[in-house]
C-alpha cells in the first residue's frame, strides 16, 4: 500500500494552507506552504495542532509517523 503524502491528507480533510494558517497562528502562506511540502520543520505545538485537526477533519486516526515522516 503506498503511504499518503500530507499534501494528499490535507486535500482529504478539505484543509488549505488558509485554514492550516488560521489554527496554526502561521502568519505567511508561503511558511505553510514550505512546511506541506518537507521544505521547513513544524514545531512540535504546530505538529501536534495539525494532526488533531486532520483526524478530526477525517475521522481518521493518523499517527505523527504517518502525517510527518
Amino acid at each position: 500500500m503506498n503511504k499518503l503524502t500530507l499534501k494528499e491528507i490535507l486535500k482529504e480533510a478539505n484543509i488549505s494552507h488558509q485554514q492550516i494558517s488560521d489554527e496554526l497562528g502561521i502568519k505567511s502562506l508561503g511558511t505553510v506552504s514550505l512546511k506541506v511540502n518537507g521544505k521547513a520543520d513544524w514545531s512540535t505545538t504546530e505538529a501536534m495542532k495539525l494532526k488533531n485537526l486532520i483526524n478530526e477533519r477525517t475521522g481518521k486516526n493518523y499517527t505523527f509517523e504517518e502525517l510527518f515522516n
